[in-house]
């Protein structure tokens, strides 16, 4: 690959410049077109190879999220309310107000904690 340096441009005249930067500019262009041509081909050829027939129906077929693999899935119960065994909490999600009024009376719910989870 060549190199050229700003000190090859200082002797040029400003006409010639501005003709050698249009040019220039005309030429990223015409690359940036032909690079963006070759990734749109791989792009459909990797959609293809995912069974869309193009990018663009893949792009529609896309959340934009991620689902959930463990969703609708009903967690087991990690704790337990000593005052109403029927009131249990998974861990996940809001923690229940049963809990959170048991922790704000200094106490700690690893004490509720069920430890048979079979």
């Amino acid at each position: 690959m060549n190199t050229i340096h700003s000190s090859n441009f200082e002797s040029l005249p400003l006409e010639e410049l501005v003709t050698l930067s249009a040019d220039i500019d005309s030429l990223i262009k015409k690359k940036r077109r032909e690079k963006s041509k070759q990734i749109r081909s791989q792009m459909n050829e990797l959609a293809r190879v995912a069974g869309y027939e193009s990018i663009e129906e893949f792009v529609e077929n896309q959340t934009g999220r991620m689902t959930r693999s463990d969703k609708g899935l009903k967690l087991p119960p990690k704790y337990r309310n000593p005052q109403d065994h029927d009131q249990t909490w998974s861990g996940k999600g809001p923690t229940p107000k049963w809990l959170r009024e048991y922790e704000n009376n200094g106490r700690n719910r690893e004490d509720l904690r069920i430890n048979d989870q079979s």
